[in-house]
């Protein structure tokens, strides 16, 4: 029995599409435009939902309170499992091919500030306010400059991490990988998991498989907020 349209597009968006049936669908792109022009639509409402989803943890994140003492990482760590929610959410919206670029953009989620207020600084030596204030106000180029000064001086992760998230988000994908290298992924602290993931994600867009698969096997191997997304990202992959 011939399949109708609108069942190829839900085994598409389910991903359970035979080989007969992709070569099908990319027929129906390739000739008809109303069920190319349909596709569309229904890849921009999940995109849609995607980033209503992320909209809605930011402002959860947001009634977290910075914490002050010896504990703050257990703190960091509950929260990157929220994190971790909204990373996965994308999952289930992937595209049939096999492309690195392609599952990188399936894949890719920007990560929220979950380390500083969103306020201006009230003067100019509050670097760090003002670092997070340009990044989550999507102004990246500012964001960049200000975290690499912040790691320059004081070499803290997480100006290290939010500054490979920067460049990423500038489309600045091999300086990125270049910074996120820098980290020692032996530390094992709270930004480990996200850097191994967003590294790996990286390689997938400079189509080096070979290095992101590694990256993605050792988060299987451990119990982290990436875990789950690193394990249906590698069955992708192999």
């Amino acid at each position: 029995m011939k399949m109708n349209k609108e069942q190829l597009l839900e085994r598409y968006f389910e991903n359970q599409l035979s080989q007969e049936e992709k070569l099908l669908f990319q027929n129906y792109l390739d000739t008809d435009a109303s069920f190319a022009e349909e596709f569309a639509f229904q890849k921009n409402v999940k995109k849609a939902i995607t980033l209503n989803e992320r909209a809605d943890l930011k402002q959860k994140l947001q009634s977290f309170e910075t914490p002050k003492s010896a504990k703050k990482w257990l703190s960091k760590w509950s929260v990157a499992a929220s994190i971790a929610v909204v990373l996965g959410a994308g999952y289930w919206f992937m595209n049939q091919s096999p492309d690195t670029i392609e599952l990188y953009e399936d894949y890719y989620q920007s990560y929220p500030n979950v380390v500083a207020p969103t306020v201006r600084g009230e003067n100019s030596e509050d670097i760090k306010s003002e670092a997070f204030y340009e990044y989550d106000n999507g102004n990246y180029e500012k964001s960049l400059v200000l975290f690499s000064k912040i790691y320059e001086t004081d070499k803290d992760d997480y100006a290290l991490f939010y500054r490979a998230l920067s460049q990423m988000e500038l489309q600045k994908t091999t300086e990125a990988i270049v910074t996120l290298e820098q980290f020692d992924l032996d530390k094992n602290n709270a930004f480990t998991p996200f850097v191994k993931w967003y590294l790996a994600l990286a390689f997938l867009k400079e189509k080096e498989q070979d290095k992101a698969i590694p990256l993605l096997r050792s988060l299987t191997e451990t119990e982290n907020p990436q875990q789950e997304m690193a394990q249906k990202l590698l069955k992708e992959l192999e």
